[in-house]
Order: structure tokens, then C-alpha cells, then sequence
């Protein structure tokens, strides 16, 4: 039994020696600069993040497993998009990388990291947070919540679900989102009673966009900026290119 743990012991104590170098091509993986393969370059990255965060949980480096799992979402959310990453991508991937160097030499001096992690991980785990756009779904169908979240998800939106009109309402003047996307027929109070009622605080008129979704024909007006479409074929493709135009203007500035 001694015999397998000093095994272990050594094992891992290996490991901890060669993750500077793991670190190291981590890095040279973000800086590259070539655009003729920055698919593949940050699908690789993203492998590479995926092993680290598993053996890094086999050796029992668990701070190491904490900052890949969030680190691999982050290259995650931007592979799942078609539009070029943005400058922030990289920045955020070196704050992670710095994040794994820091943590790997508090373990090569056997020194604790509880205190180090948790608050600068959740310091920048929000900070990723605040440059996504958010959404909220009032809608009741399962299946159009579903289909509008997987077009929100293209486009990188953090998506929440509410099911009732007057709650809803509630949660877009205290909250802040970027867009709201709702069904006519919502509970106590319906989607274009919503949406005027919003649009009657002044803080929401500018920050916040709203899109109604109808079964039926609708042929009230909506302010600048919002828009109506129909729940039938070209919903998905309809809110694509809204979604895409949007986030290119007026959510982007």
C-alpha cells in the first residue's frame, strides 16, 4: 500500500512539474496570429483545456479542474458562434492562463490555494458574464421556448424563461436585459401589454429591445427597434437574421 502511494505521490508531483510547459503551449495557442487557421487553433486550445481539466482532477489538483471547467466554456460559447471572436476572447483566455501559472506555483510550493482561487476565479467568471448579452423567453409552448433558445444561444445570449405576462414584467423593470422575446398569449397580462407597459419607464426605452411572436395576425405598430413575427415556418430564420442585425448595431453599442 505504501509502495502505491509513493507511486502516486511521485506521479503527481511529475505532473505538477511539467504543467508550466502544458501552460506554456496553452499560450502559444492564443497568441498565434495566423487567421488562416484560427478555427482550429482555438478548437485545439479548447481540447487541450478539456484533458488539463480532467487530469488535473486525476492527480487531485482540483484548482486546476475550477478554472478549466469555466475556462473551456468560455471557448466553448465562442466556437458555437460563426462570427469571428473578438478581441476580449483573448484577453480573457491570458486571465485564465494567468489564473492556471498562479495556481501551479502555489502547488510546486505546496501552498494552499483556497484562499488564492474562489474570489479572483469569481471575479472573472463575472466579468465573462458581463460582456454576453441577456435575454428573457415569456412564452408558454416548450417547443418555441426551445427553438428560441437555441437561436439566443447562436448569438452567445444568456437566456431566462418566464411564463406569465405580469411576472415577466416584473422581472424586465428590475432587471436588466438586453432582449425580450414574447408570446401573445401570456397569462395575466398579454405580450403587447407587456411590451407597452416596459416601454413607459424611461430607463427601459433605449436598453432594452422587444420582439412578439404571434399565432395570429398583428398590425399594431411596435417602437423603433422592436419588431413582430410569426410563429410558423420561418420563425427560427426570421429571428436568426433579427438577432444577427441586432447584435451587429444596436446591442453592440
Amino acid at each position: 500500500m505504501q509502495n502505491a502511494q509513493a507511486l502516486l505521490e511521485a506521479l503527481r508531483q511529475s505532473y505538477i512539474r511539467d504543467l508550466p510547459s502544458q501552460l506554456d503551449e496553452l499560450e502559444s495557442l492564443i497568441l498565434q496570429r495566423s487567421p488562416d487557421d484560427k478555427l482550429e487553433r482555438w478548437q485545439e486550445l479548447y481540447r487541450r483545456v478539456h484533458s488539463l481539466k480532467g487530469s488535473g482532477g486525476t492527480y487531485g489538483l482540483h484548482a486546476v479542474s475550477d478554472i478549466c471547467h469555466p475556462f473551456e466554456d468560455l471557448i466553448a460559447s465562442y466556437l458555437s458562434t460563426s462570427e469571428p471572436h473578438p478581441p476580449a476572447l483573448t484577453d480573457f483566455a491570458l486571465r485564465y492562463l494567468d489564473l492556471l501559472r498562479e495556481t501551479t506555483l502555489h502547488y510546486q510550493q505546496q501552498q494552499p490555494v483556497d484562499e488564492l482561487l474562489p474570489q479572483r476565479l469569481q471575479t472573472l467568471n463575472n466579468a465573462i458574464s458581463a460582456t454576453q448579452h441577456s435575454a428573457l423567453i415569456v412564452e408558454n409552448s416548450d417547443v418555441v421556448i426551445q427553438l428560441i433558445s437555441e437561436v439566443l444561444s447562436h448569438f452567445r445570449f444568456r437566456a431566462e424563461v418566464a411564463r406569465d405576462g405580469y411576472l415577466a414584467l416584473g422581472r424586465v423593470l428590475s432587471g436588466s436585459f438586453d432582449l425580450v422575446i414574447t408570446g401573445m398569449e401570456t397569462g395575466r397580462l398579454n405580450g403587447f401589454a407587456m411590451i407597452s407597459a416596459a416601454h413607459l419607464a424611461e430607463s427601459r426605452r433605449q436598453s432594452t429591445r422587444f420582439v412578439l411572436v404571434t399565432a395570429s395576425g398583428f398590425n399594431t405598430p411596435l417602437p423603433e427597434g422592436d419588431a413582430v413575427f410569426h410563429k410558423d415556418s420561418l420563425l427560427r430564420e426570421n429571428l436568426f437574421r433579427h438577432l444577427r442585425d441586432l447584435t451587429l448595431t444596436k446591442i453592440s453599442h
